[in-house]
């Protein structure tokens, strides 16, 4: 009979302490190496030495490189998330350094017999990681929108109100013609002209020049024309062109890197989630057919209902909130266009919702949870079912 062994890592910026120890609790090896590819190839061959168990504490880019150093070599571990690692470690003695926590690590695995973690296929990985670069950049975008928002009122006051607030048309106009008093300078031909740096279509440049030359006579300046503040205006709106791009030129590339992934297909089936949306939510929540229920998927983005019923506290109930906030802020959004999008309710989640929220008045929160949640178990049972989206 083959006698367990597990090996615990504690893993810092420059070195990793390591424990071995039998399922009898007795400490076979421990020491530390450094978190290089050369203490990697040391702990390697200790490992195999052993023939133990692997088990470590996710401690972002520090253990990374590890992780993906038994990938390579084709080893499986069990990577621990750190709450769950310092809740389970509180209930051992409390001595805390990294020897002591590498050691902690192997008692938990002797003790529970975590399953080992489970290994993505790298093309999710790499969609996640364009995914947070593709939320980044959105967030660089709304921030510089919110500066041309802001100087617009001192150069041009009036004409955001009419120029279509779903597009990027302020920009597009601000960038080329930022001051109401340009206008009394410039023909309408010329003006023409100017948008054709931002805007493609003739007639919607000339349209637009009738709608801003009305918004100019009556509109009210803070500046004038050769402030500073139109110079600031004309690169905040370029930004929010550029970093509009940019993000479409990421969904291009993830599209692209998505390959045959059947789920692109399956997600933007469903009526309101388009390319970005779609392939965005696939690489937050990755490989959805590893989860065995849709309730652990549930529960990997943190919409799994917890309840306090201790002494006098008492609660209806809240979501965990464990896993990724940019998982749920997206299928948030998801939710949001499906229902936005079937405006005559043929879509079974747009009738619960406008059933749910009909005499309702004030906060609709809890009510676009269970919406969430509720788009979020379609979403399983279409991927595991191999099946489009289609209207009963």
């Amino acid at each position: 009979m083959m006698i367990r062994k597990v090996i615990g890592i504690d893993i810092g910026k420059r070195r990793m302490y390591y424990c071995v120890t039998n399922e009898e609790g007795e400490i076979l090896e421990e020491a530390a190496v450094l978190n290089t590819k050369s203490g990697f190839e040391e702990l390697l061959e200790l490992i195999q030495k052993h023939n133990c168990e692997i088990i470590f504490e996710a401690t972002g880019v520090y253990s990374r490189r590890w992780q993906y150093f038994l990938e390579l070599n084709q080893m499986d571990y069990v990577r621990m998330n750190p709450l769950q690692a310092k809740k389970e470690m509180d209930t051992l003695r409390n001595t805390k350094n990294d020897r002591v926590d590498a050691r902690k690590l192997a008692v938990l695995q002797l003790q529970h017999h975590y399953q080992p973690t489970y290994i993505e296929d790298e093309v999710y990985r790499e969609l996640r990681r364009k995914g947070r670069f593709y939320q980044l950049i959105n967030q660089e975008k709304a921030s510089a929108k919110n500066r041309v928002k802001r100087l617009v009122e001192e150069t041009f006051s009036n004409v955001a109100a009419v120029l279509n607030p779903t597009t990027e048309q302020l920009s597009q106009v601000m960038a080329v013609i930022p001051h109401a008093e340009i206008l009394k300078t410039k023909t309408d031909d010329e003006l023409v002209a100017l948008l054709a740096e931002t805007i493609k279509q003739e007639p919607t440049r000339r349209r637009l020049v009738q709608v801003i030359r009305q918004a100019a006579s009556t509109a009210s300046v803070a500046v004038p024309v050769d402030s500073f503040a139109v110079k600031e205006l004309r690169y905040w709106a370029k930004q929010v062109l550029e970093l509009d791009q940019l993000k479409n030129d990421i969904v291009d590339d993830m599209l692209a890197g998505a390959g045959d992934l059947e789920e692109v297909d399956i997600l933007t089936s469903i009526p309101g989630i388009g390319n970005a949306l779609g392939i965005n939510l696939l690489a937050e929540l990755g490989d959805i057919k590893r989860f065995a229920t849709p309730q652990k998927l549930t529960a990997f983005v943190g919409l799994d209902v917890r309840f306090s019923d201790s002494g006098e506290v008492k609660t209806s109930g809240f979501i965990s909130k464990r896993g990724s906030s940019t998982a749920r802020k997206t299928l948030y959004l998801a939710f949001l266009k499906i229902i936005m999008m079937d405006k005559t309710e043929q879509f079974e989640l747009t009738r619960w919702y406008r059933r749910r929220t009909r005499d309702m008045t004030g906060n609709k929160k809890k009510i676009i949870v269970g919406g969430m949640d509720r788009t979020l178990r379609l979403i399983y049972h279409l991927v595991t079912h191999h099946e489009r989206f289609q209207l009963a």
